[in-house]
C-alpha cells in the first residue's frame, strides 16, 4: 500500500479513537492505562488522536480497540488484524495463485473448445453429401424392392394392377369436369338426366367427396387386419362393414352422375387387401359374401336411376354376378398371393392386384354366361370390361415396365456412383423413357379399346377417341393425359429420388465441399472458433436440397407452365395406335 493511503488511514483511525473515548467517557490517561498499561503514555494516545505518529501497526490498533469496543472491521484496511478466521499469508497467496490459474485454464479449454468444434465441421466435409445420399438411396431401394418385388417381378405387376384401377377411377373423375367422356357406345361418367342443371355443376364435387369419405371408412375398418388378432365375427363385422360402405357409396356416387362400375374399384382394392390377410377358404367365403352385398347395394342405386321394374331387376341380377364372381375369386386368390410375399402390407397390396385381376376375368366369363339367359345389357358388359380389364390392364402393363426399369436404373445408379457424364446421360435415358412410356400408354389403351370391340362385339370407336384426346389433351382427353402422366409417375420418382439427389450433390461438392476441404489444413494452426466453417456447413445444406428440390419439381412445373407440350405425346400415340390397328 503507498505512503499516501497509510497516512489516511492513520488519519481515519485517529478520529475514530478520539471520538469513540469522548463517547465513552474516558480521558487519555485512562484509555492509556487499560489499553497500555501505564496511564503515563497519555501522550501517546494523543500523539495517535492528533496524527503526529509516523506508523501505527495493526497491532497497536488491536490493543486500543479493546477498551473502545471496536472491531477489525471498524478499522482503516491497513490497520486491521487477522481473526481467525482469516487466511494466513501463505494461504493468501495460494489463493492468488489458484485464481490466475483459474483464468488460464478457462483460456485454455475455450481454445480447446474451438479446436474441438473446427475440427468437428472439417470432419463434416469428409464425406460428400452424394456419398451420404448413397447410403440413404440404397435403404430406398431395397425398401422399394420389398413393397413392389424385385425389378420385373409378377409382384410389382399385380400392385401396377390395384394401382392403375386407383388411377383409372380418379382420371375419370377429374375428367368428369371437362365433359362427359364417350368411348364409343360405352359412356365410363355419366350424369344423370333427371338431375338438375344446378346439382349437374356440383356432383363432380359430391362424388369426390362420397368417394373419400369412403375410402377412409373402409380403410379405419379394415387397418386391424393382419396387425392384431380378431375373432371370427369381429372379421365378418368388419368385412360386411366395408362391403355396405362401398356398396352405398358407390351408389350415390352413381346417383349424381358417375357410373358405378368404375367408381366400385376404389373400394375393391381395400377389400381384398384385407381378404389377403385371410386362409384361402375363410377369404372366398367373406370375399363371396361381402361381393353379393356390395352388388347388392350398388344394385339398388343403379336400378333407382333407371324406368320400370325390368330395369330394377336387371341391375339387380348384374349385381349378384358381378359382386359375388369377383368377391369369390378375388378372395381366394388375394389369400394365396399373400401367402407367397412375408412382409404383410406388400403382400396385402400385391394380392389385391391379383385378386380382382383375376376375379375381374372370372366375372366378365359369369356375365357372358348370364347374358344368354338373363337381361344384362350390352352397355354394362362393355363398361366392366373397360373399367376392369382394357384399361387397368393396358395402363399397368405400362407401369410394370417403367417401374422395373427405373428400379434396375436406380440401383445401377448406386453401385456405379456416376460422375457428371454419367449423370447427363442417365437424365437423358430417363426423359427418353418417358416419353416412351406416354406414347405407348396411348397405344396400349388404343389397343385395349380395340380388344374389347373385337371380343365382345361392342363398338368403342378408339381411333375417334384417341383423336379427340390428342386434340385436346386437357379438355376432352384429359381422362388419357393423366392415364399417360399415371405411366410416368415411376420414372420421375427415379428423377427425383435418384438423379437429382445427385447432381445436387455436384453442385453442393464443387460450390461449398471443396472450398471447405481447402480451408482444412490452416484449422490447424488457429485457436479461435472459425464461423466461416460453420456457415459453410449450413451452406452446403442449403445448396443441396435447395438444388434437390428445384430439379425434382422441375418436371412438374414446366407440365404445368406448357400443357401444351402433352399434344405431341397423345398425337404421336394415335398414329403408331392407327398404324398397328
Amino acid at each position: 500500500m503507498s505512503t499516501r493511503s497509510k497516512s489516511t488511514d492513520y488519519d481515519a483511525f485517529g478520529q475514530i479513537v478520539r471520538h469513540r473515548r469522548r463517547q465513552l467517557g474516558l480521558s487519555q490517561e485512562a484509555l492509556a492505562s487499560a489499553a497500555l498499561g501505564n496511564p503515563d503514555r497519555k501522550s501517546f494516545v494523543s500523539a495517535i488522536e492528533n496524527s503526529r505518529l509516523e506508523k501505527i501497526t495493526p497491532n497497536t490498533a488491536q490493543k486500543l480497540s479493546g477498551p473502545l469496543g471496536l472491531t477489525a472491521e471498524d478499522m482503516p484496511a491497513s490497520l486491521r488484524w487477522p481473526t481467525p478466521n482469516d487466511p494466513s499469508p501463505i494461504e493468501e497467496r495460494l489463493q492468488a495463485l489458484e485464481r490466475q490459474s483459474a483464468v488460464a485454464q478457462v483460456e485454455i479449454d475455450d481454445h480447446a473448445i474451438a479446436r474441438f468444434l473446427n475440427k468437428k465441421m472439417a470432419a463434416t466435409f469428409d464425406r460428400s453429401m452424394s456419398d451420404l445420399y448413397y447410403d440413404r438411396l440404397s435403404a430406398g431401394l431395397t425398401k422399394l424392392q420389398a413393397w413392389t418385388g424385385r425389378p420385373f417381378h409378377l409382384q410389382s405387376l399385380l400392385i401396377c394392377y390395384a394401382l392403375c384401377l386407383t388411377y383409372l377411377v380418379i382420371s375419370g373423375l377429374i375428367g368428369f369436369f371437362s365433359g362427359d367422356i364417350t368411348i364409343g357406345a360405352i359412356r365410363p361418367f355419366q350424369t344423370w338426366e333427371a338431375v338438375s342443371a344446378g346439382l349437374q355443376l356440383a356432383s363432380p364435387l359430391l362424388a369426390f367427396l362420397l368417394l373419400g369419405l369412403g375410402m377412409i371408412g373402409c380403410w379405419l375398418l379394415i387397418r386391424p387386419f393382419g396387425r392384431r388378432r380378431l375373432t371370427e365375427g369381429q372379421t365378418a363385422a368388419r368385412l360386411a362393414a366395408v362391403a355396405l360402405v362401398s356398396g352405398l357409396c358407390c351408389g350415390l356416387v352413381d346417383y349424381v352422375g358417375a357410373k358405378t362400375m368404375a367408381a366400385a374399384a376404389l373400394f375393391a382394392v381395400p377389400s381384398v387387401a384385407a381378404l389377403s390377410t385371410l386362409q384361402p377358404r375363410r377369404a372366398a367365403t367373406y370375399g363371396a359374401a361381402g361381393g353379393i352385398l356390395f352388388g347388392l347395394m350398388a344394385a339398388i342405386s343403379s336400378g333407382l336411376t333407371d324406368n320400370g321394374a325390368l330395369a330394377f331387376l336387371t341391375s339387380l341380377s348384374e349385381g349378384f354376378i358381378i359382386g359375388g364372381i369377383v368377391g369369390a375369386c378375388a378372395g381366394l386368390v388375394s389369400s394365396l398371393i399373400a401367402a407367397q410375399i412375408p412382409d404383410l402390407r406388400p403382400s396385402q397390396l400385391a394380392a389385391a392386384g391379383g385378386g380382382l385381376g383375376i376375379g375381374a376375368l372370372a366375372s366378365l366369363a359369369g356375365m357372358l354366361v348370364a347374358s344368354q339367359f338373363s337381361a344384362i345389357s350390352e352397355g354394362m358388359v362393355g363398361l366392366f370390361a373397360l373399367s376392369w380389364l382394357a384399361l387397368p390392364f393396358a395402363n399397368a402393363a405400362l407401369d410394370y415396365l417403367s417401374l422395373g426399369v427405373s428400379h434396375a436404373i436406380g440401383r445401377h445408379v448406386v453401385k456405379a456412383a456416376p460422375r457428371v457424364a454419367a449423370l447427363c446421360l442417365l437424365c437423358a435415358l430417363d426423359l427418353a423413357l418417358a416419353l416412351a412410356f406416354m406414347v405407348l400408354t396411348v397405344v396400349m389403351v388404343g389397343l385395349g379399346l380395340n380388344t374389347v370391340t373385337w371380343l365382345l362385339g361392342i363398338e368403342t370407336l378408339s381411333s375417334a377417341f384417341l383423336q379427340t384426346s390428342a386434340n385436346d389433351p386437357w379438355g376432352a382427353g384429359v381422362w388419357l393425359t393423366i392415364m399417360a402422366l399415371t405411366t410416368a409417375t415411376w420414372t420421375w420418382l427415379h428423377f427425383a429420388f435418384a438423379v437429382a439427389p445427385l447432381v445436387a450433390g455436384l453442385l453442393a461438392r464443387h460450390l461449398v465441399e471443396e472450398p471447405a476441404l481447402r480451408r482444412g489444413p490452416a484449422l490447424a494452426h488457429t485457436v479461435d472458433f472459425d464461423a466461416s466453417l460453420g456457415a459453410l456447413v449450413v451452406l452446403r445444406s442449403l445448396v443441396f436440397f435447395g438444388s434437390w428440390a428445384a430439379l425434382a419439381a422441375a418436371p412438374i412445373i414446366l407440365l404445368w407452365q406448357a400443357p401444351q407440350l402433352m399434344q405431341p405425346v397423345l398425337q404421336l400415340g394415335h398414329r403408331l395406335a392407327e398404324a398397328l390397328l
